[in-house]
């Protein structure tokens, strides 16, 4: 892992000695005698064979400073405002310990001339230090050449990163970033297809020692300069990445059993007998629809047995898997162990006290690998906002007038909030909005909108409909209203539902769940709404069960807006229901659906009602009529039934007769 930073950049020479004098000196309370800030030097300036020799190093100090002087007063451009900038760069310790510090001190050279080829022609100052227990690179250079030249770069950031990526390929180090492929996820959008995005996990080696206390060596470097890590630093690591390779394989399996529950549960409801009503069972005398059924039934049982024993193939492979990694990393944790063993008592001590200087267990730490965790290992949308519900872990978007936004977490049990890019560089708005299509819809547009005002008035009780909820009036006339247990005061953003001051919308947070839908459906249905649209695919969707699930007859009361929804979506709201005439009507007739026309009169079909003659309907959808028209030929659309059911019953009655003893 690769690591090459801006720390600063500045305009004076005052500032220039200042920087070097930060990477010479001692800093009391962290260096010692046992851990020197100065251990070596290297620059295109002049040679400093022994920095214990105050001459000498102060020699290289002062042609290193004259050089950018000089190289300054050349420039002409008086729009040229930095002097010099001030870098880190550091290398994984695997890296440290395979390079030597010689050959690590060449390979930040060899970076920095990737990242600005022009890099020699520069005055530069290289210090390793290892006094924060980890070998890395302080690097002061001047933006002048000798010609004058100004050799600032644009993007630095992304040059350095992509110089990083570069240098790890070529030298087959540690790899970070892009190179790393485990820095990449899977997730499965609205439509079933799935995307790679790039979203770099959190990184437990740059966690911060207690400022301002004093430790020893965390590593040794010999005469050779080769470099050894402390076995406790190796065997934390191991024991880390033996513990995320649990974590990661029990969650994969608990999400394959859960589809697999799931599935014997669709298995279970086949399997049960169907029930027909009396007309039907008649009708069934004289068609082979009882068997066409149980083999339709059959075929759907088959089908989710194979579903379950891919699953149950999937749960093997990954179990073997993890099995497998694991037996690795408990060899290496086995054989640290051993090396462990040698160490004698007393440094022991001193590496557990360094352990303790840690600072692991703080609620921002858990808020951060929680949320970080819960996106990696989520494949959709729906799935990150589930595991965020269940660590009860809220998410706010808040736009801007500007039109960008940002992203905040807040964990309710421990009261604290972190923004979305201080968690991952890639949970920003920005990042989210060109990665992440679905979570970014998702954020966005949770919203149902209405030409019509709602005739909420001053006396309006939220309690009267939920008494869970309570509400405040904004100052912009809006109406934000909360679940009981949130604290509004303290984050008044943090709302489930927000009215609008004209009362023609209803916002919903991102954390919504049904109890909120329900109560949005009731708001707007019982203060005049006839409808409402929304462009949020999802939220229509989840609105429109609990819509059906209130009033079979509102199936369509919340739509989605300048777009049309699939058969399947609906089949998904509905599941094998049957649909009321306004509602079919309302679909057949207004083309709420983008599928064909026959997939279309197929599903009318299905979803009529018992009473009604489907081959009648059928016979006359296929001559292009209204649905509606249809449904008014109410003696045509009985007739055949009523006609069919005086057939049986004559026929019922001269058995009787025929065989009455």
């Amino acid at each position: 892992m690769t690591i090459f930073s801006l720390k600063h950049e500045a305009t004076t020479i005052k500032q220039l000695k200042k920087v070097i004098k930060y990477n010479s000196n001692d800093k009391a309370g962290l260096n010692n005698t046992n851990n020197p800030r100065l251990i070596s030097v290297s620059s295109n300036c002049g040679y400093c064979s022994n920095v214990n020799d105050e001459n000498e190093y102060n020699q290289l100090v002062d042609n290193f400073i004259l050089s950018v002087d000089a190289n300054s007063q050349l420039s002409k451009n008086s729009r040229q405002k930095y002097l010099y900038e001030h870098s880190v760069i550091s290398f994984s310790n695997d890296d440290d310990e395979r390079l030597g510090m010689a050959n690590a001190l060449k390979l930040a050279i060899k970076t920095a001339k990737k990242y600005d080829p022009n890099f020699e022609k520069t005055p530069y100052m290289i210090w390793p230090q290892v006094d924060s227990g980890k070998l890395h690179f302080h690097l002061v250079r001047g933006y002048h050449d000798e010609s004058g030249n100004y050799h600032r770069q644009s993007n630095s950031g992304l040059k350095r990163q992509a110089a990083v990526q570069k240098i790890e390929k070529e030298h087959k180090l540690s790899l970070t970033g892009k190179n790393n492929p485990e820095n990449y996820i899977w997730k499965i959008d609205v439509n079933n297809k799935k995307k790679k995005i790039y979203v770099p996990n959190l990184s437990d080696d740059n966690k911060k020692i207690v400022k301002n206390k004093s430790i020893d060596y965390d590593c040794k470097i010999d005469e050779l300069g080769d470099i050894k890590y402390s076995l406790k630093k190796k065997e934390n690591k191991i024991i880390s990445d033996i513990n995320k390779n649990k974590d990661i394989h029990s969650n994969n399996r608990k999400i394959v059993n859960n589809k697999i529950n799931t599935i014997y549960g669709e298995i279970t409801e086949l399997e049960k007998p169907i029930k027909y009503g009396f007309f039907q069972k008649a009708i069934n005398w004289f068609t082979d629809q009882v068997k066409v059924d149980n083999e339709y039934k059959e075929s759907l049982i088959n089908e989710n047995k194979n579903k379950i024993t891919k699953l149950q193939d999937i749960k093997t492979n990954d179990w073997n898997k993890k099995n497998n990694h694991h037996r690795k990393l408990n060899g290496k944790k086995i054989i640290n162990e051993k090396e462990i063993n040698v160490v004698n008592n007393k440094e022991k001590i001193i590496l557990d006290k360094k352990d303790d200087l840690l600072n692991d267990n703080d609620f921002f730490s858990k808020l951060k690998n929680t949320v970080n965790n819960a996106y990696r290992n989520s494949k959709t949308t729906q799935e990150f906002i589930e595991i965020l519900n269940d660590n009860k872990i809220e998410i706010f978007l808040n736009m801007r007038e500007n039109g960008t936004g940002g992203i905040t977490f807040t964990s309710l049990n421990d009261d604290v909030s972190l923004a979305g890019g201080k968690i991952n560089s890639y949970l920003t708005y920005g990042k989210i909005k060109k990665n992440d299509a679905d979570l970014f819809d998702y954020l966005n547009n949770r919203v149902f909108k209405n030409d019509s005002k709602l005739s909420i008035d001053n006396d309006f009780d939220v309690k009267n409909l939920n008494y869970n909820y309570k509400q405040i009036i904004n100052i912009d006339g809006s109406m934000s209203i909360f679940y009981n247990k949130k604290d509004e005061e303290k984050r008044p953003n943090n709302y489930n539902l927000k009215i609008s001051g004209d009362k023609k919308t209803i916002s919903l947070s991102p954390n919504s769940n049904t109890y909120d839908l329900e109560l949005t459906y009731k708001i707007a249905k019982e203060n005049g709404w006839k409808n409402a649209v929304s462009s949020n695919k999802e939220l229509v969707l989840n609105s429109m069960k609990t819509a059906f699930k209130n009033n079979k007859d509102d199936l369509f009361f919340f739509k989605l807006e300048n777009s049309s929804i699939s058969l399947d979506d609906i089949k998904s709201v509905v599941s094998n229901e049957k649909l009321s005439n306004s509602n079919l009507i309302d679909l057949y007739d207004n083309k709420l659906t983008n599928n064909d026309i026959k997939e279309q009169r197929d599903f009318i079909i299905s979803k009529l009602d018992k009473r009604y003659d489907a081959d009648y309907v059928k016979q006359e959808l296929n001559k292009d009529r209204s649905l509606k028209s249809i449904f008014n030929d109410k003696d045509d659309l009985y007739i055949l039934k009523v006609d069919h059911k005086n057939d049986l019953n004559k026929n019922e009655n001269s058995n009787k007769r025929r065989y009455k003893i």
